[in-house]
């Protein structure tokens, strides 16, 4: 007795794999089915049987809908781990043809991301979740009513939906993109703009303070936090955002040789560490402990 047939253009042998490992949790083992492979035209199909004496010794009452669960389960694993990917990239042709290969590779790289890692994330968990009850109830559906299924036909005529909520996510992740390379290019014309700087201070020390903040120093270890936020006045306000951005331009325009960054642990915004780094490629040193750090109490030096 024929109890499923598979077919597919791609993924058959990621869909025989998965299909053999759900199969595997029928019991008794008398009724897990062998299948037969042969190729029509594009497609390779894989027929699923059973012999009629061998289910009819063995058959109980939940044999049939054990075949639709695992089958179900079986290419919904196929549809997230592989098939997504397909259609993401088929998106990206021919909807978003502007981006090189290689772009195309960064920006499915970054979908990758979103999707597959950290599920411990609320948030993306829910998403995947949702998406997965989604493929798998539709499945489930599906072999209800039928147990010859071809996989890129329930693509094309069950997946719409999805395949619209995949375009959502790629349209997301293209702005993440833009923004990050409008950002390197903004530090990459800074890196450049500090090269040709004339250094106005050999040495600038950075100092992690207790409120998250930091205190500027120079080479001789003399407190220009003051002198800086003078400087920059019209600029600078007490928001946090407005304070880290005067640490950048104040390193901007003494263009130092050397940046020494102490109590980095207290420092709250990590990010514009990253970004000073970036910047001053080569210049920047994350002190662990020297008698500067030692005799750094509080918010002042001893």
């Amino acid at each position: 007795m024929m109890v499923l047939t598979i077919g597919a253009i791609r993924h058959i042998e990621e869909v025989e794999k998965q299909i053999s490992l759900e199969f595997s949790k029928i019991t008794p083992k008398a009724l897990i089915p062998t299948y037969t492979s042969i190729k029509k035209g594009e497609i390779d199909f894989l027929y699923y049987e059973i012999k009629d004496e061998v289910l009819a010794k063995n058959y109980n009452f939940f044999f049939s809908d054990a075949i639709k669960l695992y089958a179900s389960s079986s290419i919904t694993e196929i549809i997230l781990e592989f098939v997504r990917f397909d259609i993401i990239k088929e998106i990206l042709e021919y909807k978003f043809p502007k981006y090189s290969h290689s772009e195309h590779s960064k920006i499915i790289y970054m979908i990758k991301s979103l999707l597959t890692e950290n599920e411990d994330n609320d948030d993306r968990e829910s998403i995947y979740y949702s998406y997965r009850k989604e493929i798998m109830s539709m499945l489930m559906d599906f072999f209800e009513d039928s147990n010859e299924f071809v996989l890129e036909g329930f693509i094309q005529f069950r997946l719409q939906e999805y395949k619209r909520n995949l375009e959502k996510i790629i349209v997301y992740i293209i702005k993440e993109y833009e923004a990050q390379k409008e950002y390197k290019e903004f530090l990459r014309l800074l890196k450049y703009f500090v090269d040709t700087q004339e250094t106005k201070e050999e040495t600038i020390h950075i100092v992690g303070s207790k409120e998250g903040r930091f205190r500027i120093y120079d080479k001789d270890k003399k407190d220009i936090t003051e002198r800086c936020e003078e400087e920059f006045e019209e600029d600078f306000k007490s928001k946090s955002d407005n304070y880290d951005d005067l640490l950048v331009s104040t390193l901007i325009t003494i263009a130092p040789r050397q940046i020494l960054i102490h109590h980095y642990e207290l420092i709250q915004n990590k990010t514009l560490i990253e970004t000073i780094n970036n910047i001053f490629q080569g210049k920047v040193t994350i002190c662990s402990t020297c008698e500067f750090c030692k005799n750094f109490h509080g918010n002042q030096l001893t």
